[in-house]
């Protein structure tokens, strides 16, 4: 037992020294991979801060124990790439973006394609002037029962004016008060039974709309009328919007300034962007002379049954399936509009 005391006491520098020698070197371990980590999170940090400018995502850089300083420099070189690719497509996106606010149409957007404005009644859809014979009817009915007038001055009201409401407003025979009691009056007629869904028509507005042309319905009637036509139809989607007789201050496309508040509700400015398509050859030489490009969609005349001659009219089309932007409208888009290649 002495013996052993004595091994004891005699290795016991020797232990000590060792685990000295131990500690120490467990400590500048422990110092290295301090400092190495501090460093690698200081990169990151700094990383972090470059690219946050450029990207809205910053994703912090993760180390491998194994293999940190190999990782770290992958890592930062993906980042870079990543952050120049992101840049790439953010400056992309918002050159397309400006590009398409300038071929939109509608409002005060400007637009390198032609607006289109459509008739209604006996031009989106022809069934022999039925329709149109029906409001006749309604009319006269309004005029001579409530009103006294003599059996067909009201269809002269509108042969004279546009439209007998407008007629017998400038003649004092109706005013503003009863407006909305004859309009109810003069569309209340059984459209459904003469009107239906017209799928090839359809299919004709969906492509010139595809091919960002914006249209609007520009209708001597009342906007309720055209909504009930155009639901019929099933081409209600299709337009932008509806001005009707009331939109234009009951102007009638027999005056200038019926256009003119056309184009302010679309939001056109250039006269010769407004692409009109009537039945009426008196309407169609107006909007040629308000310099609209012109188009007659109709060929034999309501009242003498005669085929029509329209100098004024750009082209003539026998129905709206007829109409094709691409043969009818002509290239309105100016050089300097174009899109940077």
């Amino acid at each position: 037992m002495g013996e052993i005391h004595k091994y004891l006491n005699r290795s016991q520098p020797f232990l000590c020294r060792r685990i000295v020698s131990y500690q120490n070197k467990t400590k500048r371990t422990l110092m290295k991979r301090f400092t190495f980590h501090s460093t690698a999170h200081i990169q990151t940090s700094m990383l972090v801060q470059r690219t946050t400018t450029k990207t809205p995502i910053a994703t912090p850089l993760k180390t491998n124990s194994k293999n940190t300083k190999n990782e770290s420099f992958r890592t930062i070189l993906k980042r870079r790439t990543r952050s120049a690719r992101i840049s790439s497509s953010s400056s992309t996106t918002n050159k397309s973006v400006k590009v398409e606010m300038t071929t939109s149409g509608g409002g005060d957007a400007p637009s390198q394609n032609a607006t289109i404005f459509w008739d209604l009644d006996d031009c989106l859809y022809k069934n022999d002037w039925t329709v149109a014979n029906l409001l006749t009817e309604r009319i006269e009915e309004f005029t001579v029962g409530k009103l006294g007038l003599k059996p067909g001055y009201a269809y002269d009201l509108y042969k004279k004016y546009g439209t007998c409401l407008k007629g017998m407003m400038v003649e004092k025979i109706l005013d503003e008060k009863s407006v909305d009691e004859y309009l109810l009056w003069a569309h209340d007629v059984p459209l459904e039974k003469h009107i239906g869904r017209d799928e090839k028509l359809r299919d004709v507005l969906l492509k010139v709309k595809a091919e960002g042309f914006p249209m609007y319905i520009f209708t001597a009637s009342a906007r309720h009328h055209a909504e009930k036509c155009l639901g019929l139809l099933g081409i209600s989607d299709i337009f932008i919007d509806i001005i009707d007789v009331r939109a234009v201050e009951w102007a009638t496309k027999h005056d200038e300034e019926a256009y003119e508040r056309a184009m302010a509700i679309a939001g056109v400015k250039e006269r010769e962007r407004c692409v009109f398509i009537d039945d009426s050859t008196s309407n169609i030489k107006i909007a040629k002379k308000m310099g609209w490009h012109t188009i007659l969609c109709g060929t034999k005349g309501r009242d003498c049954g005669s085929v029509l001659v329209c100098a004024e009219a750009n082209h003539i089309i026998e129905t709206a399936h007829e109409f094709s932007a691409e043969k009818h409208v002509p290239p309105f888009a100016l050089a300097a509009e174009q899109p940077s290649k």
